[in-house]
C-alpha cells in the first residue's frame, strides 16, 4: 500500500509539472527583449487596422523572436506571486551564469529574523554551489527555445481578425485554424484555445494576450490526464526602457485530471516590475547581495 502511494504521489507530481511546463512554454514570451522595429514596414499610424490580419501577426511574432535572440540584457526585477492564498513578494537578479532569487515578504509583510537569516543561507549556498545553478540555466535554455518555436507556429495555427484599437493599439481575435495539425502536447493545447491579441504596431511588439480553451484537452486519449474546458490565461509585457521589453503580468487560471484521477488546479498570478539594467559582468555573488542588500529590500516593500 505504501508502495502504491509513493508512486502514485510521484505520477501526480509529473503529471502536474508536466502540465504546468506546457501552460509556461504555450505562455513563453521572451522575459526580456529589445525592439528591432523598422519604420518601413510598420503601419503610418500604430492603430492603424492591418489589410492582412494574419501577416500582420506574422509579422510582430517574428519581431518578438529576434528580440529575444538578440538581446543580452541582464536585469534586476521584483516578483509579486499569489500562491494558494498567500502573496510573496520576490526579488530577482539576472546574470550570466544564472538567476538568484529572494523572498522578501509574505502578505505584504517582511520576513522575520530568523526567516531572513534561513534566506539568506539559502541565497548563499545557491552561490557556493554554481552547478545547481548552471542546471536550472539550461532548464530555462530549453523551454525559452520551445517557447520560440511555439511563436514561430502560432501564426500557423490559428486564424486572425481585426477587432477593433485600444489607444495606439491594435487588438485582433485569434481562434485555431482548421487546417492546422498538432504535432505534439503543447500545440494540442495550443490548438484548443481562442481570445484576443494587443500588438504595437509600431514597435511591433506583443503587448497582451488573453486565451481561453474552447475545449477538453485530452492527453493520450485520457489516460494520461485531461485539461478541463474554460481554462484561461493573461499575459502582459510592456517597454521598460528606451528599445527594452519585459513580461509585466500572467495569470494562468486551468484545472483538469490527472493520473488515478486527481484533480489539478493551475492557478499562478505573478506581476513583474522595478525593472533595472545589470552590468554585463554581474557575478552570481554580486547578484546575491544586491538581492539581500538592505537598500533593495527596504525599496521592494514600498
Amino acid at each position: 500500500m505504501e508502495a502504491n502511494r509513493v508512486l502514485e504521489h510521484f505520477a501526480l507530481a509529473r503529471f502536474r509539472a508536466c502540465l504546468f511546463w506546457i501552460v509556461s512554454i504555450i505562455l513563453g514570451l521572451p522575459l526580456h527583449g529589445k525592439s528591432f522595429s523598422d519604420p518601413s514596414q510598420t503601419p503610418g499610424s500604430a492603430a492603424q487596422p492591418p489589410n492582412d490580419a494574419d501577416k500582420f501577426v506574422r509579422d510582430v511574432l517574428h519581431n518578438e523572436v529576434d528580440a529575444e535572440i538578440h538581446d543580452q540584457s541582464l536585469w534586476s526585477y521584483q516578483v509579486r506571486k499569489v500562491e494558494e492564498g498567500r502573496e510573496k513578494l520576490f526579488t530577482v537578479c539576472q546574470t550570466k551564469e544564472g538567476e538568484i532569487e529572494r523572498l522578501v515578504a509574505i502578505n505584504g509583510k517582511p520576513l522575520s529574523g530568523q526567516e531572513v537569516q534561513a534566506e539568506d543561507q539559502r541565497v548563499q549556498n545557491l552561490v557556493g554551489h554554481p552547478n545547481q545553478m548552471w542546471q536550472k540555466q539550461k532548464k530555462q535554455h530549453e523551454d525559452a527555445e520551445q517557447g520560440r518555436n511555439l511563436l514561430r507556429v502560432f501564426p500557423e495555427a490559428f486564424r486572425f481578425q481585426y477587432d477593433g484599437t485600444e489607444g495606439s493599439l491594435v487588438r485582433l481575435k485569434f481562434r485555431p485554424n482548421p487546417k492546422f495539425r498538432p504535432s505534439g502536447r503543447p500545440e494540442q493545447v495550443f490548438h484548443s484555445l481562442e481570445g484576443t491579441l494587443l500588438l504595437d504596431g509600431r514597435a511591433r511588439r506583443l503587448v497582451a494576450i488573453n486565451g481561453k480553451l474552447t475545449r477538453e484537452v485530452k492527453f493520450v486519449g485520457g489516460l494520461l490526464g485531461h485539461l478541463d474546458k474554460g481554462g484561461t490565461f493573461t499575459v502582459q509585457q510592456q517597454e521598460v526602457g528606451p528599445g527594452y521589453w519585459q513580461t509585466t503580468l500572467m495569470r494562468v487560471q486551468m484545472n483538469g485530471k490527472a493520473l488515478f484521477f486527481k484533480t489539478i488546479a493551475i492557478q499562478d498570478d505573478e506581476t513583474y516590475s522595478d525593472f533595472r539594467l545589470v552590468p554585463e559582468s554581474t557575478s552570481l555573488q554580486h547578484a546575491a547581495e544586491l538581492v539581500t542588500g538592505d537598500g533593495y529590500r527596504s525599496a521592494s516593500l514600498k
